[in-house]
């Protein structure tokens, strides 16, 4: 799974590679996307996390969360 940097400055993740982690099928994802149930932030780290990018998607009782570093690289993530 990889972090990249979208045409217009936004971050992007494969929508079929989150799907999977949050278990549930990447049409089931847009649906929830679409009504607004899909709750995702993105933080940059700092201090001795200055080089890493933390993502967080929740989804109803579902949450993934992934720690990437400077080149868009998932170094880990965790699930619940």
């Amino acid at each position: 799974m990889r972090l990249d940097l979208g045409h217009r400055g936004d971050w992007i993740v494969d929508p079929r590679e989150l799907a999977l982690r949050l278990g549930v099928s990447v049409a089931a994802l847009k649906r929830h996307e679409r009504l607004g149930q899909v709750e995702a932030r993105i933080k940059s780290g700092s201090g001795a996390d200055a080089d890493e990018t933390r993502v967080t998607v929740r989804l109803n009782d579902k949450g993934w969360r992934g720690t990437f570093d400077r080149s868009g690289a998932l170094i880990a993530e965790e699930r619940w």
